[in-house]
């Protein structure tokens, strides 16, 4: 006997019509019922075996045999069958049926043989197989109907029309009723097996169509969540390039002596620059986050130095505003975690925190919590309606923002908070009353092992600087210029070029402490190409990338390349540090 392949069952019902479907039910029943099938015919060419001679049940018996299993291997091959309509199938599944039915039904001929009660015994045989074979075609009338008809109509002729001694003509007229009764309620009974059936192939159907919506809708969220993600990464590059620019002149100007009111215009447009960045900053983050190339370095972290460090940086905001920045419950604790990443956490919660509040305090607050501690940023600002407070976590969304003041940044600063929450796996907790103000808490475990890491040297500075020769490779002209008037002021020195062939050409008369190099150059240029044919007379050539691309795909790209990746805007200071960290490694 063959079976039904593990695929043809599992075979997505959108794929099936009703008779399609049909025909595999009957399909999976003839490989159940056949055996039972066969010992009910044995027992009953046995029983009648005593009464007749046993040539003839056995003959019976053998016809019998050999009609259900055609009839079960042609209808395990049927789902299968591509030359047939689904139709046409059960056309010959109704022919097999009545076929078996009429074979079975011959039984009937030893009636006139037998004892009244072994003619019972032969009735129930036959009712049986009739009740059986309902189920097994869901009431399908088109099956049902011929075969009820094959097996129980002559029951009840030989039981009208065979003299029994011991049953009267009445009796027996009563009894052939009562069959045709029977029949008349085994076929309504089908007809309710068959609505059961579609009604379940129904539901069947509507949960493929919702579950065929729900792929589309899931499928069209990540092509939109992908879209977004590259036009972020392509409209953070082309701002950033222009930005870059005008902090790298901006950095420069500062450098150099200035009348007071010329520094307040240079101290003004390097704010405003610097404003712009951090915004980009956030875009940046955001796809970083989204690209997988964020990687937590989970180590021992001086919790008391860290939360010290952030409330000295954030109080000249507060002051300005009026606001109380305060840090409670400190102690010489050390916690495990990412201490970078921690420390972007808490910087967005305690610079959301002053942006909106505007009278009172800012609190940042340490709770022992058993095996870990809580740190919470308070605050007295407008608090945060409970309706609102799972969409404050959205990207873009700004509750008391509606005129879109960019002052108050673009509305990432949450997002980027959850996000690196489950990056370190630690909890984020928001508990806030309108009119009173919010609290936003991580809990991060303790270690009882300090281990902090030894602090970092000291840079060198002074006369090493003038040593150090810089080759700047970016395709764009004015961000050469501005690279190498800012590396100049501060006692570099510096040469520059526009691609790798240009790059190379240039080290042959002058020989680079280090590569600044853009990532993105001309055509399939880039700046990891640059570097790689640099190495190739110093292999140890210290190098950095400097990017304004942020499309996750360049991201892992310069992360796989192992080349320290700098984000346009760079900060002038950041820029001479990365510089002189990279120089003396």
């Amino acid at each position: 006997m063959s079976h039904l392949p593990v695929e043809l069952r599992e075979r997505d019902a959108e794929l099936r019509s009703l008779q399609g479907e049909l025909v595999l039910l009957m399909a999976q029943q003839a490989r159940r019922i056949p055996l039972q099938r066969y010992l009910t015919s044995v027992l009953m060419a046995a029983l009648l075996s005593y009464y007749v001679s046993p040539v003839l049940p056995l003959l019976w018996l053998a016809v019998v045999i050999a009609a259900v299993a055609l009839r079960t291997h042609v209808l395990l091959g049927l789902p299968e069958d591509r030359s047939r309509s689904d139709e046409a199938k059960l056309g010959l599944a109704s022919a097999l049926f009545l076929g078996t039915g009429a074979v079975q039904a011959l039984v009937v001929l030893f009636f006139p043989l037998m004892p009244v009660l072994i003619g019972a015994i032969v009735t129930i045989y036959v009712v049986g197989v009739c009740s059986a074979t309902i189920q097994s075609t869901a009431g399908y009338q088109r099956v049902c109907l011929p075969y009820v008809l094959v097996m129980m109509v002559p029951v009840g002729v030989v039981w009208t029309l065979t003299p029994v001694a011991d049953v009267a003509v009445f009796e027996r007229l009563l009894f052939a009723g009562l069959i045709l009764v029977y029949i008349t309620t085994m076929l309504s009974h089908a007809r309710g097996v068959y609505g059961v059936f579609m009604e379940s192939y129904n539901i069947r159907q509507q949960r493929v169509e919702l579950n065929r919506k729900l792929r589309s809708a899931l499928g069209n969220a990540e092509t939109a969540n992908r879209a977004k993600t590259r036009f972020l990464a392509s409209a953070s590059h082309d701002l950033r390039q222009p930005i870059h620019a005008l902090s790298l002149f901006s950095g420069s100007l500062l450098l150099r002596p200035m009348d007071a009111r010329t520094a307040a215009i240079a101290e003004q447009i390097d704010k405003a620059v610097k404003s712009l960045a951090s915004q980009l900053d956030a875009l940046l983050d955001i796809s970083r986050l989204d690209a997988g190339v964020i990687e937590r370095s989970i180590s021992s972290v001086d919790l008391p130095a860290l939360l010290s460090q952030l409330v000295d940086e954030f109080q000249p905001q507060a002051d300005r505003k009026g606001l109380r920045l305060t840090l409670q419950g400190l102690s010489g604790s050390v916690v495990r975690t990412d201490p970078m990443l921690l420390q972007r956490i808490l910087r967005n919660l305690l610079s959301n925190a002053i942006k909106y509040t505007e009278q009172g305090s800012v609190d940042l607050s340490v709770e022992p919590l058993d095996d870990k501690l809580r740190i919470s940023v308070s605050d007295t600002g407008p608090g945060i309606p409970e309706s609102e407070q799972e969409r404050v976590f959205e990207e873009f969304y700004q509750l008391n923002n509606p005129e879109r003041d960019r002052s108050k940044g673009l509305g990432l600063g949450l997002a980027i908070v959850r996000r690196l929450t489950e990056l370190l796996d630690i909890d984020l907790k928001l508990a806030s009353v309108p009119g009173r103000g919010s609290r936003f808490s991580v809990d991060i475990p303790v270690t009882r092992s300090p281990g902090l890491p030894a602090a970092e040297a000291t840079m060198p500075a002074g006369p090493l600087w003038r040593h150090v020769q810089v080759l700047v490779i970016d395709d764009e002209e004015a961000i050469r210029l501005g690279m190498q008037t800012l590396l100049e002021e501060m006692g570099f020195t510096v040469e520059t070029a526009a691609s790798t062939a240009a790059a190379v050409e240039k080290a042959r008369d002058f020989t680079p402490s280090i590569v600044l190099a853009d990532f993105r150059l001309r055509g399939e240029d880039n700046g990891i190409r640059t570097i790689r044919a640099l190495r190739e007379t110093w292999p140890e050539l210290p190098a950095l990338l400097i990017s304004g691309d942020t499309a996750p795909d360049r991201l892992r790209e310069a992360r796989d390349a192992g080349v320290e990746l700098l984000h346009k805007p760079v900060n002038a200071m950041t820029l001479r540090e990365s510089i002189l960290k990279a120089v003396n490694e």
